[in-house]
């Protein structure tokens, strides 16, 4: 069967319209243009849609059926097609973009209202997941793209360097050790060091240092969040190692931060898939991200 959606919507308008003329108006169509059309369809699906007179143009019971199930059918097609029309457009349509919820909690909503302020016609929407299943949604091409902490080399994965985090400790103000300007890694040897788990992608960058630098902790303890971290951290409970922009997701006020030396940093990346090109209103997204964290390297520069 060979049915075309411009026979489709004359045959929706002479519905509507019960009127030949009057459907040929509303398409901006001749009339026999539309008479075409509605008689190619009915020779198609083999029934007469229309019963003519001179007077007025009525549906059969086949037509009634039809008008029934394909009227709101057509409306959504073209609604469909209008809003993918959008996407071409750098400034129209929604972006879906995932990262996990620790990300979310730094320097995410700074980006997603930086994004807003220079194309307020994109809708920006986040999913967040863990470390792997942000990789897994670019890769089935649920998202246009992710935003990811550290990860792991792939041929199927392109990934471009945003931002640049070290890491630092966290130690309740009164510790002895929050007198120091910065701390060693060593000075981590025997404590209890909170850190966050695999969801975040950050675990595997603190892991990798303590290993360089030969530090055994008396204990390693995974948590999911930083307000876990900060919150044990606060009651004396061990010593956080956490990205510096953590203090964006709130601090409790017995904690600080101090920078860790040498230093070890964490790097965030913007990831999308090799195989297919982002849709305009995605990379000009993309690109303004990339463009805030230039911005904002340059004023810590100046």
């Amino acid at each position: 069967m060979n049915v075309s959606l411009p026979q489709l919507k004359a045959f929706a308008a002479v519905a509507r319209q019960k009127s030949f003329t009057r459907a040929a108006a509303e398409l901006g169509l001749t009339q026999s243009a539309i008479s075409r059309s509605v008689r190619e369809l009915e020779e198609e699906i083999d029934q007469r849609l229309f019963d003519r007179t001179t007077r007025q143009v009525e549906l059969t019971d086949a037509g009634e059926v039809l008008s029934q199930r394909i009227c709101h059918l057509i409306e959504e097609v073209e609604q469909t097609l209008r809003e993918s029309h959008g996407t071409g457009k750098p400034s129209q349509g929604t972006v879906q973009i995932a990262t996990d919820p620790v990300m979310s909690s730094m320097s995410v909503p700074m980006w997603v209202a930086g994004c807003r302020q220079a194309w307020p016609g994109i809708g920006i929407t986040l999913r967040d997941k863990s470390h792997d299943s942000v990789l897994q949604s670019v890769r089935s091409g649920e998202v246009d793209f992710g935003i990811a902490s550290n990860p792991a080399p792939s041929d199927d994965l392109y990934c471009e360097p945003l931002c640049v985090d070290a890491l630092q400790a966290v130690l309740p103000a009164d510790h002895p050790l929050a007198a120091r300007e910065s701390l060693g890694w060593g000075e981590l040897a025997d404590a209890s060091v909170l850190t966050l788990d695999q969801n975040s992608g950050v675990q595997p960058a603190v892991e990798r240092a303590l290993s360089t630098y030969h530090v055994r902790p008396g204990s390693l303890q995974l948590l999911g969040h930083f307000a876990a971290i900060f919150g044990m951290v606060a009651m004396g409970l061990g010593i956080g190692v956490v990205p510096s922009r953590a203090q964006a997701s709130g601090m409790a006020p017995a904690a600080v931060l101090r920078p860790l030396r040498p230093q070890v940093t964490s790097n965030v990346m913007l990831v999308r898939r090799k195989s297919r090109s982002l849709k305009p209103n995605a990379a000009a997204i993309w690109d303004n991200l990339r463009a805030q964290e230039y911005d904002e390297g340059l004023k810590k520069v100046g």
